[in-house]
């Protein structure tokens, strides 16, 4: 969105309506697997929780007035490093992050490939039906 120069991204991508459709959207795409839409779903749920109250939820519904920037790439470093609420919340996305990968010794692709779709074929679906394989 800011490469793209169509706004702060908080636009129109940070509403319910778009959280809905994308999620159906990715629930049917993935023959209704419920055990990867529904950590989406819950994702971006909170991702948009952690946004407000900058998000225009019910848009289009509501009216809301959408910043244009000029130069939205400047804008977003600006904010990352002067806004306290901006950059504290980016450290500590960083440091669990790296807390998950260190606390589990992921030190490659291969390793974080193999802990992600490690124990899949135990876990019991609602849906019944078996994981994908790679």
């Amino acid at each position: 969105m800011l490469i793209l120069n169509l706004g702060s991204g908080r636009g129109i991508s940070h509403t319910i309506l778009f959280i809905t459709l994308s999620f159906i959207i990715l629930h049917i795409a993935i023959k209704r697997k419920s055990y990867i839409s529904l950590p989406f779903l819950i994702g971006m749920v909170t991702h948009l929780a952690l946004d407000l109250p900058e998000v225009p939820l019910f848009f289009p519904f509501i009216e809301y007035d959408f910043l244009m920037i000029d130069d939205p790439l400047s804008y977003w470093f600006y904010k990352l490093f002067n806004d306290p609420l901006v950059y504290l919340t980016e450290i500590g996305g960083i440091v669990i992050l790296l807390l998950i990968l260190v606390g589990n010794k992921l030190f490659s692709v291969k390793e974080l490939w193999d802990y992600l779709n490690r124990n899949v074929d135990f876990v019991n679906f609602k849906d019944k039906q078996k994981p994908f394989n790679l």
